[in-house]
């Protein structure tokens, strides 16, 4: 007699699998390559196609390496979301491995939802042949070279010429050429596209490019797509360009048009507001004229904004030290006795000589609606993002790193529970509190923009795991999650969400959220990331 209950389960199954409602992958993807056959070192390129064929716009893929040997140089960013049914094509800029050889090069590929859900299991596999440079390469009946000069000045304009030769006995249509330029790049001027190149003959098509007012560093990719004998083909060719932007070198024309209405966090010869100058009885203005031969020699080796950042950064955090007593709002009488700065000081004096290089930045303090001194930061214009820079806790980086640290989350209740804002020093008239809200800036989209830092120090196994978990708690939960695994060192968070399973991770997130949720959150959330780990 067969035993019902033992067959039931069987039976469920085979009526799922007849209705096809099992899960379903959310994509068709394909793969290709355009080398197998490359020199040591030489760069080639992957090309993905992803057709969202799921029920929920995709936002993310990651291409993974599994061979050390390889190396990405380039990823495209996601043009996030991308919708049901619609499609795209994504190419990385890869190296091939030094050392001749035949390697197999294995490329999983992850996407993630607009719900957060990882999935795998697509994938291309190719043989790869790297040989000795001199041995030949095989012909190409089509070639494309691509020149690109190696290094320009933010906002000057170049050209791009890509030089097609056509060593076929037939001629070839152009069905289309596109330029992968790297931010903030536009195309200014161009040639017209020839729709046919004959016979062993050859084209040349120059593009006029204006570069970004910043540093930027990367790949130029141009795509061809043609038809021979009834075929669409691709080629692709890469180059790599530098854009240098040196602020301390333009002229004021050039720096208005670069920074727009940015500009006067250069201009201005305040630093804080009145409310400063009484209650450390000092002033804090300057002339970044008089300043600037004093900023001058930090940045000689500098090749950008960042770089000159870097180097004051390390000056001051040298100098700086906890001090409570005469402290003084003015950049120049902090240079004479620049062997003993405060804290404080070192923010408002990196502020001063940041401006002294023609570098937007300002000093950001917390308001309680009566002290605008709380917890000084300063913050600069670095290529086209605001940095955060705190000598205070030893920290330079963007806005979203900051909001990673394990000293934002106590800036952050402070913010929601008791009315605190945060605020930019904009002294014009020097009366009283001249302040701009900046917390909207520093709160708006917080879960995502913790969630990318967070997911970026995870290994890629780990991710839909710890998905999985987040989907579980409510919003505070998920938020004090994002903020105590922010707070923890990256191997540490791997190793730790590696040996627990999702329920005790959940579990241990509710429990340390709920003791602690209604009491002031230490000014280091590292203390809770260890309680959660076991540690304390």
């Amino acid at each position: 007699m067969v035993d019902m209950k033992k067959l039931l389960p069987l039976v469920l199954v085979l009526i799922i699998l007849a209705s096809g409602c099992l899960i379903k992958q959310p994509a068709r993807v394909s793969f290709k390559i355009d080398k197998t056959v490359l020199k040591p070192g030489e760069t080639f390129h992957v090309i993905v196609d992803i057709n969202n064929t799921g029920k929920v716009a995709l936002v993310d893929a990651q291409l993974i390496l599994k061979d050390d040997n390889f190396k990405i140089l380039q990823a495209p960013e996601f043009p996030a979301p991308l919708k049901v049914g619609d499609s795209v094509e994504l190419m990385w800029i890869l190296k091939a491995p030094e050392k001749p050889g035949v390697y197999n090069l294995y490329l999983p590929l992850e996407l993630e939802d607009e719900l957060h859900r990882s999935w795998g299991g697509f994938y291309g596999q190719f043989s790869i042949r790297v040989v000795k440079e001199e041995v030949p390469l095989p012909s190409r009946g089509i070639e494309m070279n691509l020149t690109v000069p190696h290094e320009v000045n933010g906002g000057s304009e170049f050209n791009v010429e890509i030089s097609i030769s056509n060593h076929d006995p037939s001629s070839i249509d152009i069905y289309d050429i596109s330029l992968s330029l790297l931010d903030d790049m536009t195309i200014v001027g161009g040639e017209k596209i020839p729709s046919t190149i004959p016979p062993r003959s050859s084209e040349k098509v120059i593009y006029r490019i204006k570069a970004p007012y910043s540093y930027t560093s990367g790949y130029i990719s141009v795509t061809l797509k043609y038809v021979s004998k009834d075929a669409l083909k691709t080629l692709v060719e890469s180059s790599k360009i530098t854009v240098i932007w040196k602020p301390w070198n333009v002229s004021n024309g050039v720096l208005i048009k670069a920074y727009g209405s940015r500009y006067h966090w250069i201009t201005d010869s305040y630093i804080v507001d009145e409310y400063w100058n009484q209650k450390y009885n000092s002033t804090s203005f300057f002339n970044r004229t008089l300043l600037r031969p004093y900023a001058l020699p930090f940045v000689r080796k500098a090749q950008s904004d960042y770089e000159a950042a870097i180097a004051l950064y390390n000056w001051i955090t040298w100098i700086s030290r906890p001090r409570t007593e005469n402290i003084t709002l003015n950049p120049m009488e902090m240079i004479k006795r620049s062997e003993n700065v405060d804290y404080t000081e070192g923010q408002i004096l990196f502020t001063a000589m940041m401006r002294a290089l023609n570098i937007p930045a300002r000093i950001v303090s917390l308001y309680n609606g009566e002290d605008c001194t709380i917890n000084p930061i300063s913050e600069v214009y670095i290529s086209g993002k605001w940095y955060v820079v705190d000598f205070r806790h030893e920290f330079i980086g963007t806005r979203d790193e900051y909001l990673a640290t394990p000293y934002f989350p106590r800036i952050y209740q402070l913010l929601t529970e008791e009315n605190y804002k945060l605020v930019a020093q904009s002294p014009i008239d020097m009366k009283g509190h001249e302040h701009v809200d900046l917390t909207p800036e520093y709160l708006v989209n917080i879960n995502e923009r913790l969630s990318k830092i967070v997911f970026n120090k995870l290994n890629p196994t780990l991710r839909s795991k710890v998905n999985k978990v987040l989907l579980k708690l409510n919003d505070n939960e998920r938020l004090y999650a994002l903020f105590l695994f922010a707070s923890a060192p990256e191997r540490e968070l791997n190793n730790v969400l590696g040996d627990y399973n999702e329920e005790r991770i959940e579990k241990r997130i509710k429990v340390l959220y709920e003791f602690y949720k209604n009491m002031p959150w230490s000014e280091n959330f590292t203390k809770y990331w260890k309680l959660f780990a076991g540690e304390e």
